[in-house]
């Protein structure tokens, strides 16, 4: 297509464009009535005007700090923390604005006395005591005490005090007695448990007191009284007397020793043993046993030394 022929097309291009404008510039005229005139009016010149003062105003320098707000999510946090006040405001009545204020007026005068009162230099020593735990023993201290405090009456503040002095006086008592001096005693008594020994012997020297009557005191004393007259006697008997020296002696002991072994083992085998049958077979067999010899010969020995111990007792 020659350049001749395109210059039309554009030319009707434009014509038609143009009608089109024109033809919605009559419609938009057609339509806009003179309340609506006057209302896009005013908009336009409030939106100027807006436009004016924000430029005015300079806010193009705190628009990083808004993107920044927008980018850390600071700024619905702002806006609810705006509403939670707005709300807070709303519900505040004169009421309880008088009463915030008093509230408020008491906590700075309570914090001017602390201030006052030098607790800062306690606060180590309770940080110390709420570390150790000792804090609630304290606290729990003081519960015991005051409910101590509200369970005491007037009688037994009164048996208390009588108490104490009670006790101070004994204790006045013990210490003019002297008995300071007995207590490495009584400590070496408790160390060796002799003093629980002498608590039983006490005891039973107590209960042996409660349950004697007169007529048992009368049968002790007979019987000790015979006991001694006993005791007199066999201390007068020159042949006992010689007989607990024989059997004082360490050869005189080992004999009763063996004789008493020799007497036990005799029993167990006797247990064991059938009865014996009799006869000359069996004395025989007995008499063939080298026991039955070494007994013959003790018995044969000890024959000898009686019958000389008789006849010098006898001479003598």
């Amino acid at each position: 297509m020659s350049q001749a022929e395109r210059a039309p097309e554009e030319g009707n291009g434009q014509e038609s464009g143009s009608q089109e404008l024109d033809r919605l510039l009559a419609s938009a005229r057609d339509s806009l009535t003179d309340d609506m005139v006057t209302r896009l009016s005013a908009t336009l010149g409030g939106g100027m005007d807006l436009l004016d003062r924000v430029n005015r105003s300079g806010i193009e320098r705190a628009l990083p700090a808004l993107t920044q707000l927008l980018d850390n999510g600071d700024l619905p946090r702002l806006v609810e923390l705006a509403r939670l006040v707005a709300s807070a405001q709303d519900s505040m009545s004169d009421d309880i604005v008088t009463r915030l204020a008093g509230t408020a007026g008491n906590g700075m005068d309570l914090l001017d006395r602390v201030n006052r009162s030098g607790i800062d230099r306690a606060l180590p020593a309770i940080a110390e005591l709420v570390e150790n735990g000792d804090l609630q023993r304290v606290v729990e201290l003081a519960r015991l005490l005051a409910s101590a405090q509200d369970s005491m009456s007037d009688d037994i503040v009164g048996r208390l005090a009588a108490t104490i002095t009670d006790g101070v006086d004994l204790l006045d008592r013990v210490n003019r007695s002297g008995v300071s001096r007995a207590l490495p005693a009584i400590t070496q008594l408790v160390e060796n448990g002799d003093l629980d020994r002498l608590v039983n012997v006490a005891r039973v020297l107590s209960s042996a007191a409660d349950s004697l009557s007169e007529d048992i005191i009368s049968r002790l004393a007979v019987v000790a009284a015979e006991g001694i007259c006993l005791l007199d006697k066999l201390a007068r008997n020159e042949g006992l007397m010689r007989l607990l020296s024989v059997l004082q002696r360490k050869e005189s002991q080992e004999l009763m020793e063996h004789v008493a072994n020799a007497l036990v083992a005799t029993s167990e085998d006797l247990s064991k043993m059938p009865p014996a049958k009799g006869g000359v077979s069996g004395l025989w067999h007995v008499a063939k046993q080298p026991g039955t010899h070494e007994g013959l010969r003790i018995v044969s020995l000890l024959g000898g030394h009686l019958a000389h111990s008789w006849r010098s007792t006898k001479t003598g």
